[in-house]
């Protein structure tokens, strides 16, 4: 007799793999490894500036010496070449050692920019993308947005306060322009990762690119009274907050500072992440800590690269990062901006103006930076620069200004939102992704628009409304049995346990993959809310968890539960908290399981029914339960919009799936047509399919 469920945790993630292999000995090796073709494959054949590597532990070490690497996180490490040591032997080493999962030499981005010594008298982007500082009548500081949305702009710091060196004596001043803007959390990660401890929490700008990034977002306005020009132009966002994070200097960009500072962000609840950054290599361990950032509520923004090639630089090129290229006065591409997509197929997003040799920018920064001759860091005047460096900020800021106004949003409704409001040039297309960014149009769309997926019997998944799809299951062999989606992705369980992973959704394990073969069936999986784990119920009432996914109880636990024919469990529905969940049965009992709330069920109604639950759907404070015959039945503050029950049909109307928006539900019925109530948007159904529904997400 079985006493509690099996909870196993399998990590199978498969990982694309653009420079690296598989690992096989010990991590400092100390002669010359007889295989080198891997090793040169890591580096793709070309020569970096480094004597670094980035690795990626799969069993990380208990004791490492702090002079040899510097820990980023549990599992990613910067490991340093040993100085008697060839580069390609030391990667070829580590790329032995059985405990590496991952490894990157730590290339040197570059910064997005192309300074030039044109000057302007005004910021001429801000009427191209509306923005609401010069698209209202007179000056408002509700105009700026809100300072708990926290923007971390990685670069090359922010002259964001006095400071004197006490090594050098090298004096730094606060940018005029920056005097009223709201900085949080200081960081300085080229300092961390070159081990100078006592700088960690000091971004001084020593280039002047970063203070330009953070200006375009929240320089002072309405502050030059004295007409000046101290406080230079106004931000977009100018009541935002900017995270000065600094990653690199006039030397460059070290992967490895950079994903300490996209630790730094996580790990300091930043919102928006900018990187006006480049390089034409990607890397699977910045990939992985972007994917991090993504998956725990961060919009990732990166400028597009100014190769003017038609392939996306890095870190742009990853998938669901927010990619921005640039335009010029005439709004085609600028000459200088890469577009299209990356090997990664992460393609074009938005541009925004910057300009090609007549420049539409207008910011603050050091005296001289425009020319390449800065003296001092204590001087500053408004200059115009270009590159793709300065449209990702624009974006950023519009971003930062949206959630000022409606709360945080998920990146994946952030990448809809911008896709519905801006202006596109020519159709949606590589070249521009969804067009010119339009902050006017953005800040009208009060919510996201509504969608849904549809999963087909066959595998297939019909994506409805502004939800993205991300693929569909072939060649099955096995039924598809649930969706469930993620942020940016989704999940497709299979009735023999096997799950299938889409965009950006982690693959953590499967019942599949257990090595007693299973006897009970798959039915129904959940995904916790940070995308890090996800549960899998049987049809014996077992759950089993995977990543994160946290185990509360089954059904299998129960003293005197008896699985019959009428109390089969149907469906495991996570909280929105992550701290529990309920598993719901075919005669409408709901079982609650950690901090899930129970607000009443079919059974426990004084009149029995005749007929199935076929699941449960939460709201704010309540759930819905669907049944056979076409009832919806409301617990907690759930609201009743309607019901299949009250249509006059044919049995073709039986649903089989519920989904709730804000201020409505939508029905799917077992003949693909799709029923909508309360304020819920019709955007189209399967109903002219040849093959049948499994369920709606």
């Amino acid at each position: 007799m079985k006493k509690y469920s099996v909870l196993i945790i399998f990590s199978l993630g498969i990982i694309l793999c653009i420079l690296i292999g598989r690992h096989k000995t010990p991590t400092y090796a100390q002669g010359i490894p007889t295989d080198l073709n891997k090793a040169y494959s890591l580096t793709n054949g070309k020569s970096y500036d480094t004597n670094e590597a980035l690795v990626e532990y799969t069993t990380p070490p208990k004791q490492i010496n702090p002079n040899d690497a510097t820990k980023i996180n549990n599992n990613i490490y910067i490991i340093k070449k040993p100085q008697t040591e060839n580069y390609i032997n030391f990667l070829a080493g580590l790329e032995e050692d059985n405990n590496i999962n991952n490894i990157s030499p730590n290339y040197i981005r570059k910064f997005s920019s192309l300074p030039n010594n044109i000057d302007i008298t005004k910021q001429q982007n801000l009427p191209i993308i509306h923005a609401p500082i010069v698209e209202n009548s007179g000056f408002n500081s509700s105009l700026g947005g809100t300072s708990n949305i926290v923007v971390a702009v990685e670069d090359s710091g922010v002259a964001y306060e006095n400071y004197t060196d006490p090594s050098t004596g090298t004096q730094y001043a606060q940018a005029p322009g920056l005097s009223y803007t709201n900085f949080v959390d200081p960081y300085n990660a080229l300092a961390a990762y070159e081990g100078q401890n006592q700088n960690e929490y000091l971004p001084i700008d020593t280039v002047g690119h970063g203070t330009y990034v953070s200006g375009i977002i929240a320089s002072s306005a309405n502050q030059d009274s004295s007409g000046s020009n101290l406080y230079g132009t106004a931000g977009i966002a100018f009541n935002t907050s900017i995270m000065p994070i600094e990653i690199g200097d006039a030397n460059g960009i070290p992967l490895g500072a950079e994903i300490l500072g996209i630790q730094w962000a996580i790990d300091h609840n930043a919102n928006i992440i900018n990187l006006s950054i480049e390089s034409s290599s990607p890397s699977s361990i910045e990939e992985t800590e972007i994917e991090d950032a993504i998956n725990n509520g961060i919009s990732v923004v990166a400028s597009s690269g100014n190769t003017g090639a038609s392939t996306l630089s890095y870190p742009a090129g990853y998938p669901n990062v927010i990619a921005v290229g640039a335009t010029n006065a005439q709004g085609t591409l600028a000459s200088y901006s890469a577009y299209g997509c990356s090997s990664d197929n992460n393609c074009q997003t938005i541009v925004a103006p910057v300009g090609d040799t007549t420049p539409l920018l207008f910011q603050q920064t050091y005296t001289g930076y425009d020319t390449g001759n800065v003296t001092s860091y204590t001087e500053f005047s408004n200059e115009s620069l270009e590159g793709t460096s300065f449209s990702a900020p624009q974006v950023s800021a519009a971003i930062a200004l949206y959630e000022s106004e409606y709360g945080i949003q998920s990146p994946g409704n952030i990448r809809l939102l911008l896709k519905e409001s801006s202006s596109p040039i020519g159709g949606i297309n590589t070249t521009y992704g969804y067009g010119m960014l339009n902050i006017n149009a953005l800040l009208q769309i009060q919510s996201p628009t509504q969608g849904y997926d549809i999963l087909g019997i066959n595998g297939n998944v019909e994506s409805f409304g502004n939800n993205l799809n991300y693929g569909n299951l072939s060649n099955v062999v096995y039924k598809p049995v649930d969706l469930v989606t993620t942020s940016n992705g989704y999940y497709i369980l299979t009735s023999n346990g096997a799950v299938y992973t889409f965009g950006n959704a982690k693959f953590f394990g499967s019942m599949y993959n257990i090595l007693n073969p299973l006897v009970m069936n798959s039915i129904s999986i959940s995904s916790t809310p940070d995308g890090k784990g996800y549960y899998i119920l049987t049809t014996d009432g077992a759950v089993y968890t995977f990543g994160s996914a946290k185990f509360f109880g089954s059904m299998y636990n129960i003293s005197g539960y008896k699985e019959t024919a009428s109390n089969t469990p149907i469906g495991i529905y996570t909280t929105a908290d992550g701290n529990g969940y309920y598993i719901l049965t075919l005669n409408g009992a709901v079982y609650t399981f950690g901090n899930a709330s129970f607000y009443g069920s079919m059974y426990n109604i004084s009149n029995p029914i005749s007929t199935t639950t076929i699941g449960l759907y939460q709201t704010n404070g309540g759930y819905y339960l669907l049944t056979n015959d076409g009832a919806v039945y409301t617990f907690g503050n759930a609201q009743f919009f309607g019901s299949m029950y009250n249509i006059k049909g044919a049995p073709s109307y039986i649903p089989i799936g519920l989904k709730v928006v804000n201020g409505g539900y939508y029905i799917l019925t077992k003949d693909g047509a799709i029923y909508t109530f309360g304020n819920a948007q019709f955007f189209g159904s399967i109903y002219d399919k040849s093959y049948p529904p499994v369920t709606l997400n």
